[in-house]
């Protein structure tokens, strides 16, 4: 589709309004006072056709790009600029439908033009009647991305706590861009300014794990400018990010091997699943393992030590996908039985090199450091689980040295609004579990929860759940969307060898 086309329809497109509740009024008051507007970029958003890729990876996607000129710092417009990418993939019809669909990519860290093709598919039908807007959010991807220097990965993986603030300092004198700047109100300010450039009046906000944060603080700004909500993974906006995730990992992972031991052949050959875990985690503690593995890309060889620490960051990643938790009993058993750590160490190699791609790390501790580690309880004893307090320690580390934003007042309390809204959940979800979209959901009286039987993380990919998210966007309702494949999903059947589950 012709730009100027494109455009053209959007001039022509009807404005739809909604009724603002007190509430929100309010609270949007509060917001104007405590942060300066975002002024408008003096030259017109020109659009030009590219393609989206995911890093490290063939999937791509066509779509249209372009440029977008922002004031690092809101409160002096006429200081230092950045340009946000932005892009936007055409609907299909040729009758265009006048909102949109903006998608918020998680983390925080990742982009959005990088994190959409995962899950553009699922989601094709809302396409095809409706402009997909993508921005990559101020720090990440290409818009002035404040990614740290990768380091090896074997060093990425050791916690050795001095080498980590030394290593915070080198990655903070080494971006271009002042921290402070790159908080999520700041950076949906952003997003709200390019939606006003391209003459979009209303749009459908799509959120997933940290994105979901994006969308409800999107919303609470700008009421207004909403048309429907649907929110994948949901973080609750009380919460503070990574306080909770020592726990909520044991949570997930003890039911992943329970129900292995309500498997017939996962228990047989793996039984007593837990109880292997427990054993593990009390050897490791005694006395971690050396051993040396190839890394993932290049085949070399890593030495690397195999602790508790380690162990724990390991079955973390693992535990995000219900792919990779059927493997979860085969690789603990391996470990804590037959003392074989190789499999389990390429593993969590495997997700820490993907995770150096796609995040970040900068913009990452610019919302962290702001708007979570200064709220988590100091009491909070971690202790009892996998993780320990591991996170909560790095995490104070790396913020005693990041620069910290400041965030409007308020920013915690919840969101509340009229409009519709879609949550979704894993029931095995080790960060985002279901009873953080049911807290959300007191807050929202036109929405629903649906959760995804035996899933992880993100679960619009998953079996039905991409249509239901298509329905929900096409119609602004979830009030006929018929839902019970949501409870057929099942298992991911367990890993019984290195070639998968039983045939």
């Amino acid at each position: 589709m012709p730009v100027t086309a494109s455009q053209s329809n959007i001039v022509k497109r009807t404005q739809k309004t909604k009724s603002l509740n007190r509430g929100s009024c309010l609270l949007l008051l509060l917001l104007a006072g405590s942060i300066p507007h975002i002024t408008m970029a003096d030259e017109p958003l020109k659009l030009e056709t590219c393609e989206l890729t995911i890093p490290g990876t063939p999937i791509s996607e066509m779509a249209e790009c372009g440029w977008f000129e922002v004031a690092e710092n809101p409160a002096d417009p006429t200081g230092r600029k950045i340009k946000l990418r932005v892009a936007r993939v055409p609907a299909k019809d040729r009758t265009t439908e006048p909102d949109p669909l903006i998608f918020f990519a998680g983390g925080p860290g990742q982009a959005a033009t990088e994190a959409w093709p995962i899950v553009s598919h699922a989601i094709r039908k809302v396409n095809e009647s409706r402009d997909i807007l993508l921005v990559d959010q101020r720090g990440t991807g290409q818009s002035n991305a404040l990614k740290c220097p990768e380091v090896e990965l074997q060093e990425a993986l050791s916690l050795d706590w001095d080498d980590l603030a030394n290593t915070i300092s080198e990655c903070l004198a080494s971006i271009d861009g002042d921290p402070r700047f790159y908080t999520t109100s700041i950076a949906m300010q952003d997003i709200d300014a390019v939606r006003q450039a391209l003459g979009y009046d209303q749009v459908n906000l799509f959120g997933g794990s940290y994105g979901t944060r994006a969308a409800q603080v999107y919303l609470r700004m700008f009421p207004d400018q909403v048309r429907s909500v649907v929110l994948d993974g949901v973080v609750p906006q009380t919460l503070a990010l990574g306080s909770e995730h020592a726990k909520k990992l044991d949570q997930a992972i003890y039911r992943v091997l329970d129900n292995c031991d309500k498997d017939p052949v996962c228990a047989e050959l793996f039984p007593h699943s837990s109880a292997s875990l427990n054993l593990l985690i009390e050897t490791l503690a005694e006395s971690p393992v050396e051993l040396t593995v190839a890394h993932p890309t290049t085949g070399e060889p890593i030495t690397l030590k195999f602790d508790q620490d380690v162990l724990g960051s390991s079955l973390r990643f693992l535990t995000y996908s219900p792919d990779t938790q059927a493997m979860l009993p085969m690789l603990i058993h391996e470990a804590a039985i037959e003392r074989s750590f190789e499999r389990l160490a390429s593993q969590i190699l495997i997700a820490a090199g993907g995770l150096q791609q796609s995040i970040s790390q900068g913009m990452e501790m610019s919302v962290v450091c702001a708007e979570d580690v200064p709220f988590f309880n100091p009491d909070d004893d971690n202790s009892q689980y996998l993780m320990g307090d591991t996170m909560v320690k790095a995490s104070n580390i790396q913020c005693d040295i990041w620069p910290r934003g400041e965030i409007p007042e308020g920013f915690h309390e919840p969101v509340s609004s009229e409009v519709p809204v879609l949550l979704l959940s894993g029931e095995l979800d080790p960060v985002t579990p279901p009873e953080y979209a049911n807290r959300v959901a007191e807050h929202f009286p036109n929405s629903r929860h649906l959760v995804a039987s035996g899933q992880g993380h993100i679960v619009t990919t998953r079996g039905c759940t991409g249509r239901l998210v298509s329905e929900f966007i096409i119609t602004a309702s979830s009030a006929e969307l018929e839902t019970e494949c949501m409870s057929q999903m099942k298992l991911t059947p367990y890993f019984i060898s290195l070639t998968g589950p039983t045939p």
